[in-house]
Formats: structure tokens, C-alpha cells, sequence
């Protein structure tokens, strides 16, 4: 555990939400300086590759989903 977490954790949980949020924001401006292994590429790429060539009849609008959602929902 980091050292500085006895007093982080005495903070009030909207303080501590907003910190997580900064530090967070802070790791996303430098995501190009993140390393990231071959393997994660690949999969990504290939679950983009299907999403790309996937047949429009198997692709729902917003509409249907809502309108299943309801359904499921009995209303």
C-alpha cells in the first residue's frame, strides 16, 4: 500500500472520488506512453474485424433494443 493512503483514507468520500477521477484523467493524457502487449493488439484488432464485417442483419438499432428491453421488462 502506498504510504500516503492512511491519510488519503481519512478524506471525505467525495474528496477521494475526485482524486481517483484526477488521478485517473492523468493516466489517460499519457495512454500513448502506456506499454501494450502483442497479444492485447491482436485480440483487439480481431474483435474489431468482426464488429466491421458483421452482417447488418445481425446488428440491432437503438430502437429494437429498447423495444426488447421493454418487452423483457412486460411493458
Amino acid at each position: 500500500m502506498h504510504p500516503a493512503m492512511n491519510q488519503l483514507s481519512q478524506l471525505p468520500l467525495s474528496e477521494r472520488l475526485e482524486l481517483v477521477q484526477d488521478l485517473w484523467d492523468s493516466i489517460g493524457n499519457l495512454r500513448d506512453k502506456l506499454p501494450v502487449q502483442d497479444w492485447h493488439r491482436e485480440l483487439v484488432q480481431a474483435r474489431l474485424n468482426h464488429f466491421e464485417n458483421e452482417e447488418q442483419a445481425e446488428s440491432l438499432t437503438r430502437e429494437e433494443v429498447w423495444k426488447q428491453v421493454d418487452q423483457r421488462r412486460g411493458l
